[in-house]
């Protein structure tokens, strides 16, 4: 019995990585992309990856932090010597991403309206703004409140005050035509 993470009994139904194997080899070719949408320990993410699939793991509780990222800095420093391990002689090799989505940028009050989530800062709302808008977000050096771009004319400039004649035209005046 393979044991992860120092514990006997951690998850009630552990996936066998043998069992996954078969399966990714039969349903899959090298290279290909392997969805595990409930990730778990991490068992499809670190079969896909000794057999040279490609693979994307959504977890949405703690067990990222506790349980898949330790397991596949091992699987990639070549030091996970249980499951396929010797099966499919893995000895290590390239690495992973790995990205935590943002809270939802919308929440309804108590009347039902969308409002800005609370838990969004002035540089979130930013970056949120610049993916809606399809803009590349990237904060200026030269000038306040320019906080994206699309081209090398076209910018977003975001503030949390109110647009004010005074505030339009000193953004004129900065931006130029």
């Amino acid at each position: 019995m393979y044991i992860l993470f120092g514990k006997e009994k951690v998850f009630d139904t552990p996936k066998p990585e043998r069992l996954l194997h078969r399966i990714i080899h039969i349903a899959t070719n090298p290279g290909d992309l392997v969805l595990d949408s409930f990730a778990g320990s991490g068992t499809t993410g670190a079969v896909a990856h000794k057999v040279g699939r490609r693979w994307i793991m959504i977890e949405l509780g703690e067990h990222c932090h506790t349980h898949i990222i330790p397991r596949l800095k091992k699987v990639i420093d070549g030091e996970d010597k249980g499951g396929i391990t010797q099966t499919v002689n893995w000895k290590g090799s390239s690495g992973f991403s790995y990205y935590r989505l943002a809270p939802s940028l919308l929440e309804e009050d108590k009347l039902g309206n969308s409002i800005i989530n609370k838990e969004y800062n002035s540089e979130m709302l930013a970056e949120a703004l610049c993916r809606i808008e399809g803009l590349t977000y990237a904060l200026s050096n030269t000038f306040d409140q320019q906080h994206g771009y699309s081209t090398e004319r076209d910018f977003i400039y975001v503030t949390i005050q109110n647009l004010s004649y005074e505030l339009l035209s000193k953004l004129s005046d900065k931006v130029g035509q």
